[in-house]
């Protein structure tokens, strides 16, 4: 029979679990939202060094960029849902 101490630190074991995951997971996407950043930056350089008038290839560059942010934008809410999962994970604490 197992014990409230027993119990109760069954359940602070789990929530630091599921803690411990929500944070791997937006490490995770943190450091996949910076890369898209360099990405979005390389590309704007690309856009800035091109000399004239927007060009075919320019504007292959525009909607590449346009998607690129469209996807970090998808990606940006990831985290956030991950850190109100987070929220969530720690408002109530198990009772002894």
């Amino acid at each position: 029979m197992a014990t409230a101490i027993e119990t109760y630190a069954a359940k602070v074991d789990e929530a630091f679990t599921a803690i411990g995951q929500t944070v791997d997971s937006i490490v995770t996407s943190v450091g996949g939202v910076a890369g898209d950043v360099d990405r979005l930056k390389a590309l704007i350089k690309q856009l800035q060094d091109s000399a004239g008038t927007v060009t075919p290839e320019d504007q292959a560059l525009l909607d590449k960029s346009e998607a690129a942010v469209n996807a970090l934008g998808a990606r940006m809410n990831g985290v956030r849902e991950a850190l109100a999962s987070l929220d969530a994970a720690t408002e109530e604490a198990p009772t002894p």
